[in-house]
């Protein structure tokens, strides 16, 4: 499983460039959820752990939403990879900022066979 990781995570995150397959896009997009459950998670328990310190709050919420934006970012170039696989356009991963559609798109895209060329 380790290696399966590695191997899957060795190209760049940030391009937009080339294809991945299924398992590399779902890997790739729940270890992008899971970082920012995580940093949502470390960072509340952190700044929150009594009342004199509660104040330190937003910076929880600063780091959650500047995680959340880069995977975000993460998930819409792996979207672009992954339907060049499946021989759809990049535009369509346009539909990761449209919320309750982009669950949606990221299931169809983690779903569909790759295109035979």
């Amino acid at each position: 499983m380790l290696t399966l990781l590695q191997k899957s995570m060795k190209d760049e995150l940030f391009s937009s460039v080339g294809r991945i397959g299924q398992v590399t896009y779902i890997l790739r997009v729940l270890v992008s959820l899971a970082l920012v459950a995580l940093v949502y998670k470390v960072s509340t328990d952190y700044f929150h752990h009594d009342e004199k310190h509660a104040f330190l709050m937003p910076l929880a919420y600063f780091f959650t939403i500047v995680t959340g934006i880069i995977a975000v970012m993460t998930i819409l170039m792996q979207s672009i990879k992954r339907l060049h696989d499946i021989g759809k356009g990049p535009m369509w991963a346009a539909l990761v900022f449209v919320p309750g559609v982009n669950l949606l798109f990221v299931l169809f895209a983690a779903l569909m066979p790759p295109k035979r060329s």
